[in-house]
């Protein structure tokens, strides 16, 4: 099977904002499926109380080459 690049788009996601339902499952599903041998990619909104050194994120500008169905 060949690999995919698989993009998650969520609200949120564990341990970047407290472990709910949501944010629990995001994380399943992505680790899941890396996992299977996909390339994994998790946006989600930037809040304020998300630490960006602590957890080395980055704003992502723009979007290239992407075809998103």
């Amino acid at each position: 099977m060949d690999s995919k690049r698989v993009l998650f788009v969520s609200q949120e996601i564990h341990p970047y904002l407290p472990e709910n339902t949501i944010s629990s499952t995001t994380l399943a599903l992505a680790k899941k499926t890396n996992d299977s041998g996909h390339q994994v990619r998790v946006f989600m909104p930037r809040f304020g109380v998300i630490n960006e050194r602590r957890h080395q994120l980055h704003e992502v500008i723009r979007l290239s080459g992407m075809n998103v169905v």
